[in-house]
């Protein structure tokens, strides 16, 4: 069944009169119906499951918030309950945030733009959701424990006795900590492409992608921010955004963020083989072989894993 019929499946009095490919990720294909219509496929299971979470809490939320999220108008019905076939959102106008556009904007701009995306996370992280939702709390511990899993059944095979046993210490250390952070609802993927601004108007228009949407340590959101400056979001404008959210321990974002930037060694090992990305797998597992950096300063001297993320 093609992507259309589905659609007219589920609504058969809905008239299709255009249908564009605009691109694929790692969970989903999105296609604009008649232009002003996003809809979303998931391309696997799992991703069928994060879009019924992003959906039906972007249905709670959308009023919720001092910034626009995109509205949802179409719900797939899947075979298995709890996941979705396809969500329909109405279009948000303007353009995903690029570093070209983010160097045009004056200073006075970038700094209400600060206040604008605190403002967003102040008002996203306090919402205490009506009805919970299957899948959307994340323990740490559960999430360190699958990612062990994929590790030892993808990496142990290829690295040697030492780095094994580095691995298994680091997880060890990992699943004995006691994490005392109160959880929230996170965005848990934002940078600056999840932005959509209008030029001529000079307005932000609305945030996007919430198929990562958690409940889980708001801090994620941060060191999503402060990992995403490729997009064009330097560290002042990160310092910006904590200081108008009012962020009371910079210290602790800081740790978290370092840590997380070791882990990723593991990490990407694990989002690699997740999502098929033979690229990213291999150079993970060549660089694990050379041995893990960082190991004494992270695990052995400075105890970093009670920062994990």
């Amino acid at each position: 069944m093609s992507k259309a019929e589905k659609i007219q499946n589920d609504y058969p009095s809905f008239t299709i009169e255009s249908m564009q490919y605009l691109s694929s990720g790692y969970d989903s294909e999105a296609y604009s119906v008649n232009e002003d219509l996003i809809f979303k496929f998931p391309k696997h299971g799992k991703a069928a499951v994060n879009l019924y979470k992003e959906a039906h809490v972007l249905l709670e939320i959308r009023d919720r918030l001092p910034i626009k999220v995109p509205e949802v108008k179409f719900l797939g019905k899947a075979e298995n309950e709890g996941a979705m076939a396809f969500v329909g959102y109405e279009k948000l106008t303007g353009e995903q945030m690029t570093p070209e556009l983010i160097d045009s904007l004056s200073e006075e701009r970038m700094d209400e733009l600060a206040q604008e995306i605190a403002a967003f996370f102040k008002a996203l992280h306090s919402i205490n959701l009506k009805s919970p939702i299957d899948g959307l709390p994340l323990d740490k511990k559960a999430k360190a424990s699958k990612e062990f899993e994929v590790i030892k059944s993808v990496a142990f095979p290829v690295v040697s006795e030492e780095i094994r046993e580095q691995i298994t210490m680091i997880y060890a250390c990992i699943l004995t900590t006691i994490y005392t952070e109160p959880s929230c609802l996170v965005h848990n993927d934002f940078g600056a492409s999840n932005i959509f601004f209008d030029r001529q108007t000079n307005k932000l228009c609305g945030i996007i992608d919430f198929g990562d949407i958690a409940i889980y340590d708001k801090d994620i959101d941060f060191v999503c921010l402060l990992q995403s400056q490729e997009e064009g979001f330097d560290q002042a404008f990160v310092d910006k955004v904590l200081t108008y959210y009012g962020h009371q321990n910079r210290k602790l974002l800081e740790k978290k963020n370092a840590f997380n930037q070791f882990y990723a060694q593991l990490e990407n090992v694990v989002l690699g083989h997740v999502f098929e990305m033979e690229g990213l797998l291999e150079e993970s597992l060549e660089n694990l072989r050379l041995g893990i950096v960082g190991y004494e300063k992270h695990i052995l001297i400075e105890k970093n894993y009670r920062y994990y993320i």
